[in-house]
């Protein structure tokens, strides 16, 4: 099975880093929770389906954990409308959700980062994010 994540990502590559203004304002309004040991990933926070619409289907909860990640940067492939390769900053990704189309569905998250950072964000489908350099900082056991 290949892994999936939706990726938010402004038009323009931004020269200034937002991730801690970001963490801080999705936190506040519940958009993510706690963070995961040993990782710097997010857990889904008590807000989260207003922003990120629940799939439909017809079981009552989705198989995986939810991960939210807001990386500095990061480099993948789109096929949205014509094959490109982006390089964006100030990113979230979502990981462990089910991806449904269409990807408008999921424009209160955009219009929400937009307001916390003034880019406006589109969203993206991105498959493997860890084989295109879309991950996780590898957790540190000293």
């Amino acid at each position: 099975m290949t892994a999936t994540a939706l990726i938010f990502y402004p038009e323009n590559f931004i020269g200034f880093n937002k991730t801690q203004l970001l963490k801080r304002q999705l936190a506040a309004v519940g958009v993510i929770g706690s963070k995961f040991n040993s990782s710097p990933n997010f857990s889904a926070g008590q807000n989260f389906r207003q922003y990120v619409p629940k799939p439909q289907s017809i079981q009552k909860y989705h198989s995986g954990v939810v991960r939210i990640q807001i990386q500095a940067i990061g480099v993948w492939a789109t096929a949205a409308g014509h094959v490109a390769i982006l390089d964006r900053s100030n990113l979230v990704l979502i990981e462990g959700e089910a991806i449904e189309l269409p990807l408008e569905r999921y424009a209160p998250l955009c219009e929400l980062l937009y307001r916390i950072t003034g880019d406006k964000y589109r969203v993206d489908i991105t498959y493997q994010p860890m084989i295109n350099g879309i991950c996780e900082e590898p957790a540190s056991y000293c």
